[in-house]
């Protein structure tokens, strides 16, 4: 790596650069534009493309998942650059899914030049007045400065509030001139990092951890749902703590793993769990209705939850009321709560365990109620063994066989699911050993989010022996398809399984669902939704971008030749892509 005694110093925008290192940013993913052509030159230039490093995404809503998906596999902030107005625009939904899923990115743009002297036409188009408020209702913090100081101040500032929870998103616009004005001498970043680091997580009330560790165990039916947590790997031991010692039914939230799959006292997939719960508590839970006792909305019963808890008292452990502002009410209505811990859920969570485990509870009740949840389990898995078995051999093969069949091919290898399919999942078919096995959702249910976190996660997994795998629908691939290329170009390997159901299924089911309603000819409902006619050839465009891809699988009996394959192929290094032909569920 080049080092201070060989670097010269020269520009604005090498400063910016030298800050970047500073900061200990590994790597900024990017689409290029002119708007930031400065920093461009000092990131390969002036510091040789080295640390960071750049990755070049085909578009920007894909270099923003890579950086997403590389922040959710390191705990880290990711970093990408965005271009003026245009790629701010292009970005954009890729930083509402960021902002919703509460990870720490920083987002540079270019803008400008603010001197209309040294605009050429086309910046004219591409310039605007506070930039930033494109994106203002769904990041943290903007700030566009007018020096260099301001440059250096803003960088710092941003990594401060992007790391501090919950964490988020923010944007900084870059003006071009700032970037290419010259120095008089070289200067120095300011970037001690120990005293512009996050604040320390914010620690619960002990009274408050009292109060709900004796309402536990106290409880007759104790339900715990836990939430973005998952994607911590430290999450699961006092989670288990907590868990086995008050005897409570556990379930995690519905874009997240915290807690072994295998655990008797695990409950997922249990539609009737919840209502049973005289109290639940949600930990780092951000839609507490969901959760708790469900929407039952008359309009669609697509991706219902099963039945509610009528009367539970209800704790919210989470940093939930510090999170969002008046744009947008993501997380769903304000939820009625008996108690809350407003404070960090991981800090929270091991102070529980703590106190459940000292206090004590009534051991022989505890006892029988593990024992009865423990038939739950046996009953959901029982199930879910038969819903395998009936369906094994079918065709277009069934979500149930092939999320076994993956899981399957890596259980031998050190693996990572770093993007798993959302409505159509499975449980019990790829079992979690806990936090940290899955890296989560998308976070805002913005389609296209797949490919690029999944590249970003396979990324910063690189060299680590961890294998990434991805499972996720076609049309999430093809809406960003060249993710693939900078995976390849990259040299991060990844197994990439694409669910090929012909459809932009989610929609499909709810065309079916109103012409039900209304009395009208379902088998219409297909028109506007189906991509056939003709077949898009997933394969071939993962060949294209440099990927080995075998022909599309549509048998199941040829799923786990396949697949093992593929798992050998990502081992030595390559990006594999099995385009599978499911059925639409």
């Amino acid at each position: 790596m080049r080092d201070a005694q060989t670097l010269h110093m020269a520009y604005g925008s090498d400063l910016m650069a030298q800050a970047l290192r500073d900061l200990e940013v590994d790597y900024v993913f990017i689409n290029p534009g002119s708007s930031f052509r400065g920093l461009h030159d000092s990131l390969v230039n002036y510091l040789g493309d080295e640390t960071p490093k750049m990755v070049l995404a085909t578009h920007e809503m894909t270099a923003v998942a890579m950086a997403h998906g590389y922040a959710k596999a390191t705990g880290r902030t990711g970093v990408c650059i965005l271009h003026n107005l245009v790629g701010l625009m292009n970005g954009s939904m890729a930083i509402f899914n960021a902002f919703c899923d509460q990870v720490p990115m920083v987002i540079f743009g270019g803008s400008g030049p603010a001197d209309p002297g040294q605009r050429r036409f086309i910046d004219w188009a591409h310039s605007a007045n506070t930039q930033g408020d494109l994106v203002r209702p769904y990041v943290k913090w903007t700030d566009e400065p007018a020096s260099l100081e301001g440059a250096m101040d803003s960088m710092l500032r941003a990594f401060r509030i992007a790391g501090t929870a919950p964490k988020g998103p923010v944007y900084v616009s870059l003006d071009a001139g700032l970037q290419e004005e010259e120095l008089a001498e070289p200067r120095a970043t300011g970037a001690d990092l120990p005293r512009y680091s996050p604040a320390a997580p914010i620690h619960p009330d002990p009274a408050a951890i009292d109060r709900v560790a004796r309402a536990l165990l106290e409880a007759e039916m104790p339900l715990i749902v836990c939430g973005r947590l998952g994607i911590d790997g430290r999450t699961t031991a006092p989670l288990l703590r907590l868990v086995e010692a008050t005897g409570a039914a556990y379930l995690d939230d519905r874009t997240t793993v915290c807690f072994p799959s295998l655990h008797h006292q695990n409950l997922n997939g249990d539609k009737e769990v919840r209502k049973l719960a005289d109290i639940i508590v949600a930990i780092d839970v951000q839609d507490l209705t969901l959760a708790t006792k469900g929407y039952g909305v008359g309009r669609s019963t697509i991706m219902g939850t099963g039945a509610g808890a009528a009367s539970a008292r209800v704790v919210d452990v989470s940093l939930n009321d510090y999170f969002g502002n008046s744009w947008s009410r993501f997380g769903g209505p304000t939820p009625p709560l008996d108690d809350q811990i407003l404070a960090d859920p991981l800090t929270t969570l091991e102070a529980l365990a703590d106190a459940v485990e000292r206090i004590g509870g009534d051991a022989a009740r505890i006892t029988l109620r593990k024992a009865r949840l423990a038939a739950r389990h046996e009953a959901i898995r029982e199930r879910q063994a038969e819903a395998l078995a009936r369906r094994l051999d079918e065709t277009p093969i069934s979500m149930e066989t092939l999320t076994h069949e993956v899981y399957q091919a890596v259980k031998g290898e050190d693996w990572r699911l770093v993007v798993r399919n959302h409505r159509t999942w499975r449980d019990g078919f790829f079992p979690f050993s806990g936090a940290g096995d899955y890296l989560g959702g998308d976070g805002g249910g913005g389609v296209g989010y797949g490919p690029g976190a999944a590249v970003g996660a396979a990324l910063a997994l690189k060299d680590s022996g961890v294998l990434p795998v991805a499972m996720l629908g076609d049309g999430d691939f093809m809406m960003a398809p060249g993710a693939i290329w900078s995976a390849a170009h990259m040299g991060a390997p990844l197994l990439m399984v694409i669910l090929n159901n012909h459809s932009w299924g989610n929609d499909e089911l709810h065309q079916r669902e109103v012409a039900h309603q209304r009395g009208r000819d379902v088998s219409r409902a297909h028109i506007g939704q189906r991509t056939e006619e003709p077949h898009a050839d997933i394969a071939s465009i993962a060949r294209g971008f440099g990927a080995w891809a075998p022909e599309r699988v549509e048998h199941p009996a040829k799923l786990a030749p396949v697949l093992q394959d593929a798992v050998g192929r990502v081992k030595q290094g390559q990006v594999a892509v099995v385009e599978v032909i499911t059925a639409l569920e």
